[in-house]
């Protein structure tokens, strides 16, 4: 298909230059001419009934979905010709642009709990991505991951209407064996992806593949192949990890990880370990226990009690974290459902948790999440004067750090909604 660069759709979004290709459909950078802001826009490429119905359903499907690690749809349509989809602009890279020994072993786990989290919110409203890779799943720079293309994404209700007897969908390296004995996808099938994203990243390769790149082979070895240990592969991986790996790429799918919660559990238990796991792992006394530094390094020795406090220290801003995180996305959806004095207080306890660690750029995105839920509690009629004030002090400082980070699509958004509040506290 031609290079739509210099397009308008809409009337509204201009399309700068193409960052991304795919079998059905591309992807532009693109500017949104009313809210002033960088969106992505993805265009289908393929006219087919079949594709052109799935495209509509990928729509539908993410526009469901409201979540921080899941890339947000904006809007979708038709102009000039051309099916397109508008999607939040995410800058950063894929894992599979990171791979290759860059990702320390806590930063690659808490990437994976991160996808785990969309893929529970996912679930839990009744939607199946289909099409877990690393390159699907994008890391800012403060390290926050987003779980994007819903492409191949059904309805669970729709699985077995939707998609015809024998056909394979996404990608085959990642898809899990029932996808290929015409068995339908359940939310498992997402956490056998996770699996092998998993083992690839630990070890550099995937644990099911054909090097004469023959698709049949490829399928074959994951109905029928047992994978190599991932220790075989690299030995500096910790045995509690490789466990968890292996049950993630069960065949049977009964034997996998039965939700995304209890994937999620296993892998916070390999970051935050108990005090008995702590001497399983780390021996007693005055003996030396051995920890991965990062992905294909060389492992380092410490004496358990300065394993202990340098693990105290460090596990409790990523606790931190993870409070702010669940905090935020508790708080968006108190605000979906009206709830403000709950949504008011996950905010207040998310920014507080997000200062203590010094996480500036997730506490400026939070207080714009915190600005939109207080301007669209005033729309409903419920304005407190000091809330307003307290908002706009916040996007004030949200402002500087955006500026400060050169993140420029948020300074516009955070300065809209300052206009705002203060025309809202004006006329009230």
């Amino acid at each position: 298909m031609e290079n739509l660069a210099g397009v308008t759709l809409a009337e509204r979004y201009t399309l700068e230059r193409m960052i991304g290709q795919g079998g059905t459909a591309d992807t532009y950078l693109a500017l949104d001419s009313v809210l002033r802001r960088n969106v992505a826009v993805k265009i289908l490429t393929d006219r087919s009934v079949d594709v052109r119905r799935r495209f509509l359903k990928e729509a539908q499907a993410m526009a469901t979905l409201n979540h921080p690690n899941i890339v947000a749809v904006y809007d979708a349509g038709e102009s000039e010709g051309h099916g397109y989809i508008v999607m939040e602009y995410v800058p950063g890279k894929t894992l599979r642009e990171l791979e290759g020994g860059s990702i320390s072993y806590h930063t690659a786990i808490r990437y994976l709990m991160q996808v785990l989290t969309a893929l529970e919110y996912a679930h839990n409203a009744g939607i199946i991505h289909r099409d877990v890779k690393p390159a699907n799943i994008i890391a800012e720079e403060d390290e926050v991951v987003k779980l994007m293309d819903f492409g191949l994404s059904r309805r669970t209700s729709d699985m077995t209407q939707t998609t015809k007897t024998g056909q394979i969908v996404g990608t085959i390296a990642y898809l899990p064996p029932e996808r290929f004995m015409s068995r339908p996808a359940d939310p498992r099938s997402d956490l056998y992806s996770v699996g092998i994203v998993m083992y690839e990243l630990f070890t550099g390769t995937v644990p099911f593949r054909n090097d004469t790149d023959d698709l049949v082979a490829t399928i074959f070895s994951h109905v029928n192949d047992t994978p190599a240990l991932p220790r075989q592969v690299n030995r500096n991986i910790p045995v509690p990890l490789e466990r968890v790996m292996i049950k993630s790429i069960e065949k049977d799918a009964q034997k996998r990880f039965q939700t995304a919660s209890e994937f999620l559990a296993e892998l916070k238990r390999l970051i935050t370990p108990t005090s008995n796991e702590h001497e399983q792992a780390l021996g007693t006394g005055k003996e030396a226990a051995t920890i991965p530094t990062a992905i294909g390094e060389k492992p380092v020795s410490v004496p358990n009690p300065e394993l202990r406090e340098a693990l105290d220290r460090a596990l409790g801003p990523t606790r931190n974290r993870n409070d702010a995180f669940s905090n935020v996305l508790s708080g968006m959806l108190a605000t979906r459902r009206r709830r403000y004095d709950e949504a008011k207080r996950c905010y207040d306890d998310a920014l507080h948790d997000l200062q203590a660690i010094g996480n500036h750029i997730e506490y400026a995105k939070t207080a714009l999440k915190y600005g939109i839920m207080v301007l669209q509690k005033a729309g409903d009629g419920m304005r407190e004067r000091s809330e307003l004030r307290e908002s706009v002090r916040l996007l004030r400082q949200a402002v500087d750090i955006f500026r400060q980070e050169g993140l420029i699509e948020q300074v516009g958004e955070a300065e809209y909604i300052i206009n705002s509040l203060e025309r809202t506290a004006v006329e009230y």
